[in-house]
């Protein structure tokens, strides 16, 4: 993206002009996103134009979580130990209305795996997991390798040899 950038959430970004179409994502942007920050529970990070850094684009959240080992699908399951493994969540994804369709919800998922691949020298972790709304949702972050568990496909994981891949 050569006129954004992406940068993590902060009191100069103008939070109430976003919306994406979907309330759940909107409210928790407005509303919740700056403050789960600010107590180290998510990282949200934010793309802006570079001539209006205080606008936001698009956004995503990260944290850190753990799933069941039968979370899992079963020819992944059989490489862990049975207890919870560590994972980092894709916990929101959202694209202002006025510039979807530009790819820059691909852009933030790249954007998502780079920061995750990241933390793989201090960090321990199986895969990168995400919740997606519904099947289109799903059907997207399939396009970058996520796989649907078997006991419900709106639940996806992305294993770590594939995040290193990509």
């Amino acid at each position: 993206m050569k006129k954004f950038k992406t940068v993590s959430i902060n009191r100069t970004h103008n939070r109430k002009l976003f919306d994406c179409g979907q309330d759940d994502l909107n409210n928790y942007l407005q509303r919740t996103a700056r403050q789960h920050q600010e107590k180290g529970l998510s990282k949200t990070w934010v793309v802006t134009n570079k001539d209006e850094p205080e606008i936001i684009i698009g956004y995503y959240t990260l944290s850190l979580s753990e799933i069941k080992l039968t979370d899992l699908n079963q020819n992944d399951a059989k490489h862990f130990p049975n207890t919870k493994l560590p994972v980092a969540k894709l916990a929101r994804l959202a694209v202002n209305k006025n510039n979807q369709g530009l790819s820059i919800g691909r852009q933030l998922v790249a954007d998502a795996v780079l920061r995750t691949r990241n933390i793989l020298n201090d960090f321990a972790i199986v895969a990168m997991v995400v919740d997606a709304k519904d099947d289109h949702a799903s059907n997207y972050y399939q396009k970058f390798g996520f796989i649907p568990l078997d006991i419900n496909p709106l639940k996806l994981y992305l294993p770590v040899k594939t995040l290193l891949k990509i």
